[in-house]
């Protein structure tokens, strides 16, 4: 078979790949990447990326590779049965004269059926503990997928959070750039009236290139969240989407014990690390059987012509056989004990990776209170701030209209009111991903995800 019809295909795979991508473009819908329009909401974005997650898709897979095991291991528990046949010609046949009469023993045509059946009795506990193991695996699977669901969500949300955040950065760079137009007209005025300098109307035009270049970084950092956001969700990126959410700003107050004890009974990375000590503690199981004999029955029944029971009769007979076999390594050049050996060594790892899971998720949780607690104050602190800034600049205007102030002033009232509004909203936006990291580490986020704002 010639290798190269397997790069011919994946050539063919991906040009296909890149014109449905094209496709998407002209409008076109990919099953794949479906297009959508609309308002969006953080429960119906969490509801898209929990369907079209291709990482949660390819876990679930794991669901039925830890059934399939499961049920292959039950099947070492029960008895096996093989039918075989075969046909056989010789070039001749044995025959001797027993006075007039010629016995001829065999025949130059050879058939045979026969069904065999075995029933391992004792296997020195490898079986039950494979068993043991494979259900072990299939809990292991589950809480894979759990973990990667709370993965997919907080990916969701925290690019969803990401967009929120550019779009209010943007509307406070537009609004910025449209006091500073007001401010130029009144420069311009002043200028007219012979109260202002050319000096004051070029320092006013330089502020404005320097917000709109302010605007256009802002402008790009949203589009760059928002494709982010759709590759999430598992859409296409011709999709418009208008997000309903807000960044708001929902006091919390956690405490220490009842973060780390939910965190203790619901993290999916605990479950994982205590059934990997379990699944090695089976493991272990299976290595000592090797210590012990292996005991089986068997039964065969055999069709064949000759007759089984005599070679010179040539017809169709059948013969039966019943036993038992049992097999014991005395000495295997201790490589048993090796094989229990490096389990064991195994085993005390996982139980160290257990303990080292606690450790990383109390200080996740800790972590994660202390940046709650940081973001409640800057909100707090910035909340009032804006307000100061506004009646700042208001008054700066007034001034500078009365000829009290100068533009530097106005200037730094308006580049303080900027400021301050960034600052605001850049601590909400921490605060809500204080409270997502804090969901995260307690392993509650499939109970939260509702609306911002709502």
């Amino acid at each position: 078979m010639n290798p190269r019809r397997f790069e011919a295909e994946v050539a063919a795979s991906r040009e296909a790949a890149f014109e449905a991508w094209r496709q998407s473009l002209a409008g076109h819908d990919d099953p794949s990447r479906p297009t959508i329009k609309g308002d969006l909401s953080l429960e119906a974005a969490q509801i898209l990326a929990m369907g079209n997650s291709k990482q949660l898709l390819a876990t679930l897979q794991e669901k039925e590779v830890a059934a399939g095991a499961l049920t292959e291991a039950w099947s070492a528990l029960y008895p096996t049965a093989a039918l075989t046949g075969s046909y056989r010609r010789v070039d001749q046949v044995s025959s001797f004269s027993a006075g007039p009469q010629t016995i001829t023993i065999g025949s130059l045509d050879n058939y045979s059926f026969a069904l065999a059946l075995n029933q391992p009795v004792f296997s020195g506990g490898a079986i039950r503990a494979g068993i043991r193991a494979a259900q072990i695996a299939t809990l292991v699977a589950d809480e894979q997928v759990r973990a990667i669901v709370q993965a997919v969500l907080f990916q969701t949300r925290k690019a969803y959070y990401d967009v929120l955040l550019a779009v209010e950065l943007v509307r406070v760079s537009e609004s910025d750039l449209d006091l500073a137009k007001r401010h130029l007209d009144d420069v311009e005025k002043r200028l007219k009236a012979g109260t202002a300098k050319e000096y004051d109307v070029l320092r006013a035009r330089v502020e404005i290139s320097n917000i709109e270049a302010e605007l256009i970084g802002r402008q790009n950092a949203e589009r760059r969240g928002r494709a982010q956001l759709l590759r999430t969700l598992g859409v296409a990126q011709g999709s418009q989407v208008t997000l309903t959410g807000r960044l708001v700003h929902e006091p919390a107050r956690p405490e220490l014990e009842a973060a780390v004890g939910k965190a203790f009974r619901q993290r999916p990375e605990l479950f994982l690390a205590e059934f990997a000590v379990r699944l090695q503690h089976q493991l272990v199981r299976v290595a000592r059987a090797g210590w012990f004999p292996l005991l089986s029955v068997f039964f065969t029944e055999t069709y064949a012509k000759p007759d089984p029971h005599s070679a010179t009769t040539i017809a169709w007979g059948d013969a039966w056989a019943a036993g038992a076999n049992m097999a014991w390594t005395l000495f295997d050049g201790f490589k048993t004990s090796a094989r229990v050996r490096q389990e064991r060594a195994r085993l005390r790892q996982q139980e160290i990776a257990l303990l080292d899971a606690e450790e990383q998720v109390l200080l996740e949780v800790q972590e994660a209170l202390l940046s709650l607690e940081d973001a409640e104050r800057l909100v707090l602190s910035q909340s009032a701030n804006i307000e100061r800034a506004r009646e700042g600049l208001r008054l700066a205007e007034v001034g500078y209209r009365a000829g009290a102030t100068t533009e530097v002033e106005v200037l730094d009232a308006r580049q303080a009111l900027s400021k301050a509004q960034a600052l605001y909203y850049q601590a909400l936006y921490a605060h809500m991903m204080a409270r997502l990291m804090l969901e995260k580490a307690t392993g509650d986020l499939e109970s939260r995800g509702k609306e911002p704002g709502r």
